[in-house]
């Protein structure tokens, strides 16, 4: 082999080599260059999302149409040292009656209907009594035998102080006076145990038309609510059913369920404070009445029974309450926010805080202490900041329907 042929060869060879590995060098930069970009987006992501930057939620005007948007102004004040305990409400029973028939009867017609207000002495329901209807005949026949007695005793005393009849028909005719008279006192008397009034056996009369004698009403006792009904027309009820039940509902009871804990440190006459949900951000206050000497062994709690004015109706039995006993003194200063300005947004406290209307800041916060209207908060507010409290739901909704679509 000629050395001009062997060199030509080995330069071919050397230039091959060389374009081979441009070309994979060339490859692998074009594979590489794109990951190393990705990864700076992704870090520049990262660092996006742990600046924590504040996001703002910008309401359009037209979507602010029909919505009430109201702000509390964030202040720091004493934070009261208080006791929480959850409570019902429920009738005061002082003012409660429970209506049954004082004799056993057949419903002909039922004149009160659930939730009527009805007054004390107004017919409820209308029953029929076999037993009355006799005893009321029996009563208006010693009414009457009594009145022949009375007139005829009468006339024999007149006559034996005229010694016109004889001692023994003045003793007959006193004799038969006294014993009309027994039984027709033990006639009116049969009435009035089974709860007729002077003013009902005065009205009872043989001729009463329309109304058998065997009829009577089932009045109310008191002024009050009709809470309860279980009668029905054409049911024979007797003393021992609850055929009504009414209650006088301006005022009401607040049980509060004090846990073992706490008790050393509630006192009677301690004022509470009461929130319910069917009126947020409203506060009804009143003061403890009584405190149970007995603790339930199964809660480990006592009852404390609050009186709330109610002249309103508002609170209604068998609502669930949220109840804050104020302990003695003033607390510490602290930076505190209405509890309808907190909401929670994927298990953090946020709240809207707005730069303008219509723009409104999410901000989240820490919250330490609570009671029925505030919260203490630690971080994520400052003073004379502005919150959403009525409104602050709905521009919850909008921040949820933002995250749901940026997924």
């Amino acid at each position: 082999m000629s050395w001009p042929r062997f060199l030509s060869r080995t330069r071919i060879e050397a230039i091959g080599s060389l374009l081979v590995f441009l070309t994979v060098g060339c490859n692998e930069a074009r594979v590489e260059q794109p990951a190393a970009k990705a990864t700076a987006e992704q870090e520049k992501g990262q660092a996006g999302d742990e600046s924590g930057a504040p996001h703002q939620l910008t309401v359009p005007p037209e979507a602010l149409t029909g919505q009430a948007f109201q702000t509390s102004v964030i202040e720091r004040r004493p934070f009261r040292d208080e006791i929480t305990a959850t409570a019902t409400i429920k009738p005061n029973e002082y003012r409660l009656a429970h209506l049954s028939p004082r004799i056993e009867g057949r419903v002909i017609d039922v004149k009160a209907v659930l939730g009527q207000h009805v007054k004390a002495g107004q017919v409820l329901a209308l029953m029929d009594s076999i037993e009355l209807g006799q005893k009321k005949s029996d009563f208006l026949q010693a009414k009457t035998n009594h009145e022949v007695d009375k007139r005829n005793y009468v006339r024999e005393e007149g006559l034996y102080k005229e010694q016109i009849t004889s001692e023994k028909e003045f003793l007959d005719a006193k004799g038969r006076h006294e014993k009309s008279l027994a039984a027709f006192r033990a006639a009116h008397e049969a009435l009035r145990l089974i709860g007729l009034s002077e003013e009902d056996i005065k009205r009872i009369d043989w001729s009463t038309k329309g109304q058998p004698l065997s009829y009577f009403p089932l009045v109310s006792s008191l002024n009050g609510t009709v809470i309860e009904r279980t009668i029905t027309l054409g049911e024979l009820i007797t003393p021992k059913d609850k055929a009504f039940t009414v209650a006088d509902l301006s005022t009401v009871w607040i049980i509060l369920d004090v846990y073992e804990q706490n008790v050393l440190a509630v006192r009677k006459g301690a004022e509470v404070e009461i929130t319910v949900d069917a009126f947020p951000g409203e506060i009804f206050k009143g003061t403890i009445v009584y405190l149970s000497e007995v603790l339930n062994p199964e809660t480990r709690t006592i009852d404390a029974r609050v009186e709330i004015p109610n002249p309103q109706r508002r609170l209604r039995p068998g609502m669930f309450a949220r109840a804050a006993v104020i302990l003695p003194g003033r607390g510490p200063a602290a930076l505190v926010a209405p509890l309808a300005a907190l909401q929670q947004v994927n298990d953090k406290t946020v709240v809207f805080v707005e730069k303008k209307p219509g723009t409104y800041e999410v901000r989240q916060v820490t919250v330490e202490r609570r009671s029925p209207l505030y919260g203490e908060i630690r971080e994520g507010l400052h003073d004379g900041e502005a919150v959403v409290t009525t409104g602050s739901f709905y521009l919850k909704s909008i921040l949820l329907k933002e995250q749901i679509g940026g997924g």
